[in-house]
C-alpha cells in the first residue's frame, strides 16, 4: 500500500499551488495566456497581479473565454482558462466541444467548484453533470484530481500534450491530501493506492481521500480493500479495472458528481465489454437535484461518504 494520510490529517489548496505553478510556467513561455469569466481574482490572484500582460477577463461570459482561447492557441499561444466547472461545461459546452475539441486546439481548462463543493448555493451552482457532458467529447483529456499536488501534476503534464486538457478541482482549498510519498503521474494510468483480494473501490477526485479511509476502516473489520485513484477519465485506464474486476469480482465506484455518465459509467462500461465476471455498484449523486448544505451533509444524505462505501463492499 502506498504511504497516504488519514482524512483531513493535511490540507491542501489547489488554487494557490497552481497559481505559482503558472508564473513559472509564464516565465518560461511567454506565450502563456490566463483568462478567465470574471473569476480569476477568486483562483490566480498573484498571477494576474505579477503578468497582467498575459491575463484576459472575458466579464461573465464563459463562451467568450473559450471562444478566445480557441483563437489564441490557433495564433500559437498557450492559453488556459479558469472558471466554475457548471458554467465552463453548461454555458459554454459547444465552446469546448466545438472551438477547441473539434479543432484540437492546445487549450487547457480547469473548472473549479466541481460536485456540491457550492453546498449554500444549491443545484443551480452545483458542477454534476461535467464528467458525463465531457467524456463524450473527442479529443479531450479528462482529468479529476485527487488532491492540490496532484492538480500541480495535472497541471504539468498537460502543458507537454498538444491538444485540449480539462482539469476538474474540487473547491480547491483546505482539501485533503492524499499521498505522502512522491509518484509517477501519467494521463490515462491509474494509481493503486492499496491492493485488494475482497473488493476495490474506485474514485477519482476529492472523493480519493474518502476511499482510502473507508478502506482502511474495512482493513480494521478484517476485509482487504484495494482503492484506486482514477484521475483521468478520458482516456481511462482500462487495464486497471479489469485486473480488479478479475482479482475480486467486486468494484464500489464514487464520484462527487452525478452517477449516470461519469465515472460510475466509464468503470461499467470496461467491465461489460470485457468480459469478466464482476459486480458494480455505483455510489456518487443519483438522479436528482440535490438540496442546500455542507459537503459532508450531502454525502451523508445522498449515500457516498465514507460508511456509504463501507457499507457497499459489504453488500456486495
Amino acid at each position: 500500500m502506498m504511504k497516504t494520510y488519514g482524512l483531513r490529517e493535511k490540507l491542501g489548496n489547489a488554487r494557490p499551488d497552481l497559481d505559482h505553478a503558472m508564473q513559472k510556467y509564464a516565465v518560461e513561455h511567454p506565450e502563456f495566456r490566463l483568462i478567465s469569466a470574471d473569476v480569476g481574482r477568486a483562483g490566480m490572484p498573484e498571477f494576474i497581479q505579477k503578468f497582467p500582460k498575459q491575463y484576459y477577463n472575458t466579464g461573465i461570459a464563459e463562451m467568450a473565454a473559450m471562444d478566445l482561447a480557441a483563437g489564441l492557441a490557433l495564433e500559437g499561444y498557450k492559453p488556459w482558462v479558469y472558471g466554475m466547472s457548471v458554467f465552463n461545461t453548461l454555458r459554454a459546452g459547444e465552446g469546448i466541444r466545438t472551438n477547441m475539441c473539434y479543432q484540437r486546439a492546445n487549450v487547457k481548462v480547469i473548472g473549479c467548484n466541481t460536485g456540491l463543493c457550492q453546498g449554500p448555493c444549491g443545484s443551480t451552482h452545483y458542477a454534476l453533470e461535467d464528467l458525463a457532458i465531457l467524456r463524450t467529447f473527442p479529443n479531450l483529456v479528462l482529468c479529476a484530481p485527487c488532491d492540490a499536488t496532484q492538480a500541480v501534476k495535472a497541471f504539468e503534464a498537460a502543458n507537454e500534450i498538444d491538444g485540449p486538457v480539462y482539469l476538474r478541482l474540487g473547491n480547491g482549498r483546505n482539501e485533503s491530501e492524499v499521498y505522502q510519498e512522491d509518484y509517477k503521474f501519467e494521463f490515462g494510468k491509474g494509481i493503486e493506492i492499496a491492493e485488494g483480494k475482497d473488493g476495490y473501490i474506485i474514485a477519482c477526485g476529492m472523493m480519493v481521500p474518502f476511499a482510502v479511509e473507508a478502506a482502511k476502516q474495512l482493513k480494521e473489520e478484517g476485509l482487504e480493500v484495494g482503492v484506486i485513484d482514477m484521475h483521468t477519465l478520458k482516456p481511462i485506464d482500462k487495464e486497471l479495472i479489469c485486473k480488479a474486476a478479475k482479482n475480486t469480482g467486486k468494484i464500489v465506484t464514487v464520484e462527487d458528481a452525478f452517477i449516470i455518465g461519469g465515472l460510475g459509467g466509464a468503470v461499467c462500461e470496461v467491465v461489460a465489454e470485457s468480459g469478466i465476471p464482476c459486480k458494480v455498484k455505483r455510489l456518487g449523486v443519483p438522479d436528482l437535484f440535490p438540496g442546500f448544505g455542507s459537503f459532508d451533509e450531502q454525502m451523508a444524505h445522498l449515500g457516498f461518504g465514507v460508511d456509504a462505501m463501507k457499507e457497499a463492499i459489504k453488500a456486495l
